[in-house]
């Protein structure tokens, strides 16, 4: 039921975007939303990274519309976020929204969103089952029921037997296990044993050594990226697993993160889309530009890479309707769009709006003196799967 309140709420939010698209022709904003202080802040900060280092490389133009970019702090707390959305769009008068970081911040957003027809990018928002939300959000980064899917698969391709699952206890690891144990089953392997790992959990020994009694060939984990995965790859190698098991998981050590770790991280796997070392002239571009700006130590991520996307796929819409992003038309407009990222072709599906793109195998190794991600196999243009 809509409640009075409700709707004055609503037409304060539709009276800001008119206003926009009719004060503001020549200048597209763009807010971005989610997470610059907390305990996610990595995310926003890479975010930025990212946002900055294209409008370094292509300008604050595009065609005749200038782009601005506005932020907003959720400092990780979901709550926030539909406040601060609401708060760009009818403050700030944004045609466009990029970011969130978490699903359930995209998700309290999405009734605001779906209000003012908002093209909204989501850099790395990872739930299979939100894209449901809002017929406006487009995914950048991954759905990671695919990830888990493509290591399955790739495993069993590459002669793994049993698999071990160990995924961190809330709705992602849930997804990744879901997605992991039907794909690697149907595939013929054996799934000897999971485990949900609490988010809380500081000591991984006691885990480790159910992983390590079990003796599978692989271990497909999902685990968050800093102390926790720290932990988790250091038990394992405590137990000889690093060195006779297949370790796979997805952004547990990305190349950004990859300092935090020492030598027992060698040998560890991920299947992504993603990795610094990818030779084209758009990834040459990309790190070259990042590093120029930032410094010459700081490398890309994931994060960075979506943030960088976004700005893409915003500026070859305004090329060609300007600051007019009305929600239906640039929906349309992208529908099935193809472009030339770092990461590769990518090819929006036209009707999940999700990426069509390339997976890369990585693995961990010693490259002059450093760890690095190194790319020992390619999926090409991989289609999302679906989930809820």
């Amino acid at each position: 039921m809509v409640t009075q309140g409700n709707r004055l709420g609503t037409i304060t939010v539709v009276a800001g975007l008119l206003i926009s698209t009719t004060a503001m022709a020549d200048t597209l904003k763009v807010g971005v939303v989610g997470p610059m202080t907390g305990p996610l802040a990595v995310m926003g900060e890479q975010w930025r990274h990212g946002i900055e280092t294209f409008m370094e490389l292509n300008g604050d133009t595009a065609g005749d519309t200038t782009i601005e970019v506005v932020y907003r702090d959720t400092m990780g707390n979901p709550a926030n976020a539909k406040q601060m959305a609401q708060e760009l769009i009818v403050r700030e008068r944004v045609q466009a929204l990029v970011g969130f970081g978490i699903s359930p911040s995209a998700a309290a957003a999405a009734p605001v969103i779906n209000e003012v027809q908002i093209p909204t990018f989501l850099p790395h928002v990872a739930s299979p089952a939100l894209m449901e939300a809002s017929p406006y959000f487009v995914r950048l980064g991954q759905n990671i029921a695919t990830n888990a899917q493509v290591a399955a698969k790739w495993a069993r391709e590459n002669g793994m037997e049993s698999a071990y699952v160990a995924v961190a206890d809330y709705a992602p690891g849930h997804d990744v296990a879901n997605a992991f144990k039907p794909a690697f089953e149907s595939a013929g392997g054996t799934v000897t044993g999971s485990d949900n790992v609490p988010l809380s959990t500081v000591d991984f020994s006691p885990f480790a050594e159910r992983i390590a009694e079990a003796q599978p060939d692989m271990v497909q984990l999902f685990i968050p990226p800093g102390a926790q995965a720290v932990s988790m790859v250091k038990a394992l190698a405590a137990r000889g697993m690093m060195e006779d098991t297949l370790i796979m998981g997805q952004g547990e050590a990305e190349d950004s993160d990859i300092h935090l770790f020492d030598g027992t991280i060698k040998g560890f796997h991920s299947a992504i889309y993603y990795s610094e070392s990818l030779d084209n002239p758009e990834n040459a571009a990309f790190v070259g530009g990042l590093q120029a700006k930032f410094g010459e130590d700081v490398l890309p991520s994931t994060f960075t890479l979506g943030a960088y996307d976004a700005m893409a796929l915003i500026y070859a819409v305004a090329e060609e309707m300007g600051a007019d992003f009305d929600g239906d038309a640039v929906m349309e407009k992208l529908s099935g769009y193809s472009w030339a990222s770092p990461r590769g072709k990518i090819t929006l599906d036209a009707e999940s709006r999700e990426p069509i793109q390339d997976f890369v195998i990585r693995r961990v190794e010693d490259v002059d003196g450093q760890l690095r991600n190194v790319v020992v196999d390619t999926i090409p243009q991989v289609h999302p799967i679906s989930g809820s």
